[in-house]
């Protein structure tokens, strides 16, 4: 079975990825980081499975 079609965001204005980019180096909330880098991978072309796949929780392992 194949993937379904590729969903992105509208393509932003300058000003807009000026503004994401900004938020991208400034941000000191991780939520508003992680939206901001998802808009611009998106803008950008890049399939959500993909930008999923980069984003996703690091995997950590227990020294217990």
């Amino acid at each position: 079975m194949g993937r379904g079609p590729e969903v992105f965001v509208r393509q932003v204005s300058m000003a807009e990825g000026q503004r994401l980019q900004q938020i991208t180096r400034t941000a000191k909330d991780p939520v508003k980081l992680r939206r901001a880098i998802v808009v611009l991978m998106s803008a950008q072309g890049q399939p959500a499975p993909d930008i999923a796949y980069l984003l996703r929780p690091a995997r950590t392992t227990s020294a217990m």
